[in-house]
């Protein structure tokens, strides 16, 4: 049964979730608490998987409710409601909450979500990799990039191609762009799949704020694993989103699936990066034990992990599900060549790329291609790839 905590200081509206939420009390634990601190003190006494909080409170506002669940209990899943018009709210609340709705929400919406979510949740593997991904509150840019943007942003002369072109190459960036893009602050019917179209409804000016108050991207998360390198994940991913995006053209599928499958190129190694800025304190003393155990477990799990985030963050099912199934696509439920077949493909040919080696896409899922009587593609893909990204 799915535990959840519902939380708001006014009396009425808590009545109002109850009701709307009494069809669920048989697949649902619900508790409704009418502050802050009262929500601390039931999660301490039993611990939840969902928490839904109201974002304006007197004394604990949802924002810093939220920061302290995520400090003491990382695994929930954090969601803030708020009828606010401006974004201040939103800023507020970007690096420690999962999911922002607008209220008013109805309750199909957040039911589905709050579903969703658990969900997503069964593709990880043990609570621990849970905790990973809740502690997520921000992801580091390549010291380079992030100095490109701040530049960019204090240069009033600069164009959007150029704010939009360095988002691009920066997978935390990417991801956090659209994850404000898609919140529903913003009351989108189809979801963001494109930078620059994030940018067009998050404004330039929103994302300075963001940006050098450091609220969204940052260059001072650490990376603790040894010999990872934020330039060259970042390399490998756009390479990986510019061969999807030719795929996807070369196969004359839709403009929004070659959106999508550049956006899934950029974002599919995700989990990787999670890895990289999460040290656990207690394997410090055993630095080799521990590096070597993080690395295995990456390997393992980053596609899971990174799925899973955004899955959290509202990320489409299609584009979250190419990102868990990248490394076995005949896993996912695509039928013909669909994003998560484009996916591996675009992967398995950066790797040959950047190694240098022969002409045989390496850790190609065996049959898969033949499966889908598409093997005899494989040669025109491999030239397909723009030059801007060879």
């Amino acid at each position: 049964m799915i535990n959840i905590v519902f939380v708001d200081d006014e009396t009425n509206i808590l009545e109002g979730l109850r009701r709307s939420m009494y069809c669920m009390r048989g697949e649902w634990k619900m508790r409704f608490e009418c502050s802050g601190s009262a929500a601390l003190q039931t999660l301490a006494a039993e611990p939840a998987d969902v928490i839904v909080s109201d974002m304006r409170m007197p004394n604990m506002d949802g924002s810093q409710l939220m920061a302290e669940v995520m400090r003491r209990y990382p695994g929930i899943v954090r969601f803030i409601l708020s009828g606010q018009a401006e974004q201040e709210s939103l800023i507020r609340a970007t690096r420690t909450t999962h999911r922002y709705l607008s209220k008013p929400c109805d309750a199909a919406t957040l039911k589905s979500s709050i579903q969703r979510t658990m969900i997503l949740r069964e593709l990880l593997t043990s609570d621990r990799l849970a905790g990973i991904v809740g502690s997520v509150d921000a992801l580091p840019s390549a010291p380079k990039t992030y100095q490109q943007l701040v530049a960019c942003l204090r240069d009033p002369d600069a164009p959007t191609s150029q704010l939009v072109s360095i988002i691009r190459h920066d997978v935390a960036m990417t991801a956090k762009v659209l994850k404000l893009a898609n919140s529903g602050f913003f009351g989108l019917r189809e979801p963001v799949q494109t930078v620059e179209r994030a940018l067009s409804f998050v404004g330039a000016d929103s994302i300075a704020t963001l940006v050098l108050g450091e609220e969204l991207f940052e260059m001072k998360t650490p990376i603790s694993l040894p010999e990872f390198s934020l330039d060259q994940l970042s390399r490998h991913s756009f390479l990986t989103a510019a061969w999807a995006r030719a795929i996807a053209l070369c196969e004359h599928l839709p403009a929004n699936v070659a959106d999508a499958a550049f956006l899934t190129g950029v974002l599919h190694d995700l989990g990787r990066l999670v890895f990289a800025t999460r040290t656990p304190p207690s394997r410090l003393s055993q630095r080799a034990e521990w590096v070597m155990e993080t690395r295995l477990q990456m390997d393992a799990f980053h596609a899971e992990v990174g799925g899973y985030l955004l899955g959290l963050w509202g990320f489409p099912d299609a584009i979250v599900e190419a990102i868990v199934w990248h490394h076995a696509p005949s896993r996912c439920m695509d039928s013909g060549l669909g994003l998560c077949g484009i996916l591996h493909i675009s992967d398995c040919l950066a790797h040959e790329r950047e190694a240098s080696g022969p002409r045989v896409a390496p850790g190609a899922e065996a049959g898969y291609l033949e499966s889908l009587n598409l093997a005899d593609h494989l040669p025109k893909w491999r030239d397909v790839l723009p030059a801007e990204a060879a």
